[in-house]
């Protein structure tokens, strides 16, 4: 599976495209990343079972983990928030949720959506007004690459994991419900409703499935992962042909 496909699938609650800028910009596509207050550039780990070990011993108050650099304590990283497209969908019901109140800032509610972003990598007493202007900036270009992920990455969000859950009740709510919506659009765009033709007949003649007919699929097909192009990686050494944003 390829970066593109992942986040377009799991980015329910904002534009893909503007998903995908950040994602790039956060952790240049890299799954298993751990970014430390005051280090350029995010640590790069070759599992994610490696990535919970060495971020759970990091001192450091607060980290970004993950595709889209969720921001928590270390003792919270777990696989809950790891997983790449439950990350990516986290991340994606924050924004929407800066989003509504950005309508309110001061100095960034023009633009609701370039706030969310910039409170999401900052806070709302200062905002990275930097990091929102490349995401930005991406989005108009287009110019973020797309790759292979890791084998067996997939695009479920909610694949279960031996950690505890942190708490993000809320959005996993708001996920749940968008992923609802989302999948009944898919359903309708593959199966529109058929009208019944009126008839005076008794219900007895009228046409039936035969026996033991399985209904019709109401439900979109599942993404397979992609086994091609994959290596295996070292510890903070990236994947070859990828350069992260500067």
């Amino acid at each position: 599976m390829d970066l593109v496909t992942l986040v377009t699938a799991c980015a329910l609650a904002v534009d893909p495209k503007l998903m995908y800028a950040l994602v790039w910009h956060q952790s240049g596509g890299e799954p298993w990343a751990i970014s430390v207050q005051g280090e350029p550039n995010p640590r790069i780990y070759s599992s994610m079972e490696l990535a919970i070990r060495e971020a759970r011993s990091e001192s450091r108050a607060v980290l970004r983990v993950g595709l889209a650099g969720l921001s928590m304590a270390p003792s919270r990283v777990a696989a809950t928030v790891l997983l790449p497209c439950r990350n990516v969908a986290m991340a994606a019901a924050q924004i929407a949720k800066h989003a509504s109140r950005c309508k309110t800032h001061p100095r960034l509610r023009a633009d609701p959506t370039f706030c969310a972003v910039a409170v999401y990598r900052g806070s709302w007493e200062q905002p990275d007004v930097k990091f929102a202007t490349d995401v930005a900036t991406s989005v108009a270009k287009g110019d973020a690459p797309n790759f292979d992920m890791p084998r067996g990455t997939s695009t479920e969000i909610f694949d279960t994991a031996d950690d505890a859950q942190p708490n993000t009740e809320t959005l996993i709510v708001d996920i749940t419900a968008a992923f609802a919506e989302r999948t009944r659009g898919w359903s309708s765009a593959l199966f529109p409703p058929k009208s019944k033709p009126a008839t005076s007949e008794p219900e007895s003649n009228s046409t039936a499935l035969p026996a033991g007919a399985a209904p019709p699929l109401t439900r979109a097909p599942a993404v397979l992962p992609s086994e091609s192009n994959t290596q295996d990686r070292e510890l903070f050494v990236r994947r070859a042909g990828s350069e992260r944003p500067r």
